[in-house]
């Protein structure tokens, strides 16, 4: 009898050991910049306790979809105390580095690889020490929080982000071409000026083939500034800026740019140093522009606006472009002719737009951290008979962004001042 209950108890425990050994749970309120198929999920290390300390290149994610285990290509982004992006000497390998996971750092997985929970009996996991992650999402419509789906950390894996990138991404990844500055993703193709890196200048939608681009549907990007300098009146264009690009990450799923900028003030003065990083993803972009100027600016400026703006092309690309205001709801034909609603559009206090033609549709919001105290309004020009130099493009077609007022005001914090954009085929 005893030999029976030994058997069986050693029997009970072999089969115990072919499971996976959950380390920790936890349930994560994780939202997605933008909301399309493509879409990214975020999660700080301070979500993840349990995960400060790992090595970054010892882990792997998997999830269970179809009662299958699958891989995961992930990225783990590192970033400093003060929300800034930190970038090591090889940041143009895409593999995860050695460096240990911080409680500022990001992990950053596709929404659509969330999957089922996996069940404590299951032995598709065996061998693995897992942290469970449920991420909870909100519907914009009801407000209501209900589980979007499950991963799974696993710690000291053999399995190389790169691998799994390899695996399971195939032709849905982010590309960087550092040749030419260039962008590309399962939708769009995005270059960068070569003058002043800091500032977008193509745009091309990939067609619904996939094989073929669009022809650049985009001017420029444009960022005007006016105001008074000792109270002598000024402005500042493209001819003003000095810019250079000084870091990339191009990891698999976010590629992050850093620009160092400063524009000349008077005769040889050039402002302090403005850092800009573009954190680019498969469905849009983040503009970030990390704002650490070390005096009061009113001691010098004032009156100081600032306009950011992309001017778009008057081309066969863009059919049916149209602009609406998300409060209040307005809707504007982009046709190169001004009218008195692109008028009234100009005085809206807002923060968020969008941008629709055949081809896709661009939402874009302007992020002001409640303790930075500028104020924003949108901005249009769509006037063909308008020069705005010092750019050689013809008038200003769809010409659309923020302007921003009250920067005399701000203190000498660092503050970070962001600009969102979603881009999806319609």
């Amino acid at each position: 009898m005893n030999y029976k209950i030994c058997l069986s108890l050693l029997l009970f425990l072999q089969a115990g050991f072919a499971y996976a050994e959950m380390i920790k749970s936890y349930t994560i309120r994780a939202d997605s910049v933008c909301s399309g198929e493509n879409s990214l999920m975020v999660i700080p290390g301070h979500e993840m306790p349990q995960l400060l300390g790992a090595r970054v290149d010892k882990l792997s994610l998997l999830s269970l979809l179809h009662n299958k285990r699958q891989m995961i290509v992930f990225q783990i982004d590192q970033k400093d105390s003060q929300g800034r992006f930190t970038f090591s000497k090889n940041s143009l390998d895409n593999s995860q580095t050695s460096h240990i996971m911080g409680i500022h750092d990001e992990l950053v997985f596709r929404k659509k690889d969330l999957g089922e929970h996996l069940h404590p009996s299951s032995e598709l996991f065996a061998g693995y020490s897992l942290i469970e992650i449920e991420v909870i999402s909100e519907s914009a419509d009801s407000g209501v929080k209900k589980a979007s789906g499950w991963i799974y950390i696993a710690l000291n894996s053999t399995i190389s982000a790169k691998k799994a990138a390899d695996f399971n991404l195939q032709n849905e990844s982010l590309i960087y071409e550092p040749e030419e500055d260039t962008v590309i993703s399962p939708i769009y193709k995005i270059g960068f000026s070569k003058d002043q890196p800091f500032l977008l200048d193509a745009f091309h939608w990939r067609l619904p083939d996939r094989l073929e681009w669009s022809h650049d549907v985009t001017d420029k990007m444009k960022i005007r500034h006016i105001g008074k300098f000792l109270g002598f009146p000024f402005k500042r264009t493209d001819d003003d800026y000095y810019s250079q690009l000084v870091d990339i990450k191009a990891g698999p799923l976010r590629v992050i740019r850093r620009t160092e900028n400063k524009v000349k003030v008077f005769w040889k003065l050039k402002s302090p140093a403005l850092y800009i990083d573009y954190v680019m993803l498969p469905d849009g972009f983040i503009m970030d522009s990390i704002i650490d100027i070390p005096f009061k600016i009113s001691f010098f400026f004032s009156g100081l606006q600032t306009m950011t703006s992309m001017d778009w092309n008057n081309a066969p690309e863009l059919p049916g472009l149209t602009i609406k205001s998300v409060k209040p709801r307005l809707t504007l034909p982009v046709n190169g002719q001004p009218s008195d609603d692109k008028d009234a559009f100009n005085q809206i206090a807002g923060r968020e737009f969008s941008l629709s033609s055949k081809p896709g549709r661009f939402a874009v919001k302007l992020d002001i951290p409640s303790n930075f105290p500028i104020h924003s309004q949108l901005y249009l020009r769509d006037a063909l008979h308008e020069i705005d130099l010092p750019e050689n493009y013809p008038g200003q077609f769809g010409n659309v962004g923020f302007k921003t007022t009250g920067w005399e005001n701000i203190d000498s914090k660092l503050h970070h001042l962001k600009f969102t954009v979603c881009v999806d085929r319609i």
